[in-house]
């Protein structure tokens, strides 16, 4: 057998983003985009900030969960919508698929952005299994 790897980035990224979609109803993989149009209150961004170590059968790396909340008056954190945010982001752990599993989840304060929101960053562990990368050999 004969292992090929294969990154399941994009199905990680958005089978996450679906299931956090009843948190906010502003869910972006990777990056928020530019701001345009209509202003959002809150937002979710779902990434893979760091490297995904191979192991053959099985990749680890961190899945990073920013919440942001735009900030009151004077700069204000939203802490009332930032804890409503992360007691939802939360309650959906473990996120186990066939795929992947995202486990033990920390919080990382990371405050104001400048741009009038604040965030709070979850990292979780995510292990994503590789075993269906080997091909049988004839």
């Amino acid at each position: 057998m004969s292992h090929v790897t294969r990154y399941h980035i994009s199905e990680v990224l958005e089978e996450v983003c679906q299931r956090l979609g009843d948190i906010s109803g502003h869910v972006f993989p990777e990056h928020r985009p530019a701001a345009a149009g209509q202003q959002m209150n809150d937002f979710i961004v779902v990434s893979l900030p760091v490297s995904i170590e191979d192991q053959n059968a099985w990749q680890k790396t961190t899945l990073r969960i920013e919440i942001a909340a735009r900030n009151r008056s004077q700069g204000v954190a939203h802490t009332k919508k930032l804890q409503e945010m992360l007691d939802g982001v939360i309650g959906k752990f473990p996120i186990v698929t066939e795929r992947f599993s995202a486990v033990r989840p920390l919080l990382v304060l990371k405050g104001d952005d400048g741009l009038g929101f604040t965030i709070w960053n979850i990292q979780a562990r995510l292990i994503v299994n590789t075993t269906d990368s080997y091909e049988q050999e004839n």
